[in-house]
């Protein structure tokens, strides 16, 4: 497997990892409301702390330092959706502060209308990036990256795997 493949796979699967969690979240606010659960706030945190952690603080990063970076250099027939992409993982953090607040009111309130939608926004705004991620920066990354810019983003998104969270 070329350092290419072996880093858009790292990428694909900690995408894959977010979307899990995130899916996990919907399923578990989904069974409070429908009454097949009691809400598990710990367990909403520790979900909300590792999307803090590894998307915020550990994946994204190295997508702006590593990927972008490097693309930026190779062709400028991805600034537009680069710009767009760094500018959300700008408000990544800012959103889920949004999510977490939302959390809080349902646990005042008993309300989870408000902490559902807000979730939701989140999940879907989550996934359309993903999404842009691999079907457009991904393909103008093969296109334009050298073996060498490879190396250096596998290098990078392979330092993830042995970080614990």
């Amino acid at each position: 497997m070329t350092a290419m493949q072996q880093a858009i796979e790292i990428i694909k699967d900690e995408h894959r990892s977010m979307g899990a969690v995130l899916k996990g979240l919907q399923a578990h606010v989904e069974a409070v409301r429908e009454g097949r659960d009691k809400p598990d706030f710990p367990l909403f945190q520790a979900m909300f702390d590792y999307i803090e952690t590894i998307p915020d603080r550990v994946h994204h990063p190295k997508e702006d330092e590593t990927l972008f970076r490097l693309l930026r250099m190779r062709s400028h027939a991805a600034d537009t959706i680069l710009d767009e992409l760094e500018g959300q993982h700008d408000v990544c953090g800012t959103l889920l502060a949004s999510v977490r607040k939302a959390m809080g009111a349902y646990r005042e309130s008993g309300d989870i209308a408000g902490f559902e939608r807000s979730l939701g926004a989140y999940a879907e705004f989550l996934w359309e990036h993903m999404r842009k991620e691999e079907e457009v920066v991904m393909p103008l990354a093969a296109e334009n990256l050298t073996s060498e810019d490879w190396e250096t983003i596998h290098a990078a998104f392979q330092a993830n795997r042995s970080q614990a969270w």
